[in-house]
């Protein structure tokens, strides 16, 4: 009885563990997600930034502009680097907190505005995952740094 009880705890644990490995993916996954953006945003590929949006995305600005649905940000983005052609964003993850059955994750950080008015401020933003892809859902800035 007691070898069967040690190979339940055993298999209990490794549980465990794996749940913990997940987390840790998932972050990454989230992480270097993030990174991708911010290569796409930097090279003005609206493209690429929208690859990572679910189709039901919304963005408010820094300035508290609010953008709903992921073709509305195609055009805003588009828009935005042929009126400003040098412009772009940072985002730099500070946390990135997954839920507890792996589905959501919260991400919050700082991002740093280039050749813009707006230098930089704080960000957070709501991750879904579906098909083992990590999708933005939501994204909030504020701005706090002027020039």
């Amino acid at each position: 009885m007691k070898k069967y009880l040690f190979v339940f705890l055993l298999l209990l644990s490794g549980q465990f563990a794996s749940a913990q490995v997940d987390r840790t993916v998932d972050d990454s996954m989230i992480r270097a997600s993030r990174a991708k953006t911010n290569e796409f945003m930097a090279s003005h590929d609206v493209a690429g930034m929208a690859r990572y949006w679910r189709s039901d995305y919304v963005r408010i600005s820094g300035n508290g502009e609010l953008t709903v649905g992921k073709d509305s940000s195609v055009a805003f983005w588009t828009m935005t680097f042929k009126r400003q052609p040098t412009i772009y964003y940072v985002r730099t993850p500070a946390e990135v907190v997954i839920s507890e059955d792996g589905s959501w994750a919260w991400e919050t950080g700082t991002w740093t505005g280039m050749n813009t008015k707006s230098k930089g401020g704080n960000y957070s933003a709501s991750w879904i995952k579906q098909d083992d892809i990590w999708k933005i859902q939501n994204e909030f800035f504020i701005t706090l740094s002027h020039y």
